[in-house]
């Protein structure tokens, strides 16, 4: 890290031009060829998993200084922009990536704090609704402020004009391989796996016969 980031100010993208970083040292650990597709794409694939762990690592870290977990970050900010701040116990757990057992005991944490409230949906009594209360709508809007802080000090160590275009680019390349986004749902699933073209389409009708 230049001494530049490690104060936490934007640092020119020519500044940085010609200095290695831990994915051109791996990819040449690997035997890689330093340029070419190969190489661009393995270093892109090593760069966005290391930022992304160093945005996680520093978001858990400023949360935990609160006693605050990131489950509780993605269940309030879940509420927090749903309509009507409400959302049924389902949707929630198509959202969190956990077991039916888990996000009930998460709602119930919640739920004593005072933070949510649970009521049988008058349309489908089989059905759970969460909603945010106006103590849990300030619980949240402090964890998102603390989100918002620790995401500026991280990524605002670029440059903003390399910072624009990189959001445009990763935009581009996450529209390349999930499509556009057809409703206002954030969990979205991607598309299902493209046909290979090699495979003759009649064949797959009669497979499917």
């Amino acid at each position: 890290m230049t001494a530049d980031a490690a104060a936490g100010t934007s640092v020119p993208a020519a500044a940085v031009q010609g200095v290695r970083d831990r994915a051109d040292v791996l990819v040449d650990l690997l035997g890689e060829p330093d340029s070419g597709l190969d190489a661009a794409t393995k270093k892109l694939s090593v760069r966005v998993r290391r930022l992304a762990n160093h945005v996680e690592r520093e978001l858990r870290r400023e949360l935990a200084a609160e006693g605050i977990e990131v489950w509780e970050l993605e269940v309030l900010l879940a509420l927090r922009r749903a309509p009507g701040q409400q959302l049924s116990a389902g949707a929630l757990l198509r959202g969190s990536q956990v077991t039916a057992g888990a996000i009930t005991n998460r709602v119930a944490r919640l739920e004593k704090q005072g933070w949510v409230r649970r009521d049988i949906d008058p349309g489908d009594r089989r059905q759970v609704l969460v909603t945010l209360t106006a103590d849990g709508q300030r619980h949240a809007d402090k964890i998102l402020a603390l989100k918002t802080t620790t995401e500026q000090r991280l990524l605002g160590q670029a440059d903003p004009a390399a910072l624009e275009r990189m959001c445009e680019d990763l935009r581009n390349l996450l529209l390349a391989i999930e499509g556009p986004a057809v409703d206002e749902h954030p969990y979205e699933p991607c598309l299902a796996p493209k046909q290979n073209p090699k495979q003759n389409p009649k064949q797959t009708s009669k497979q499917k016969r």
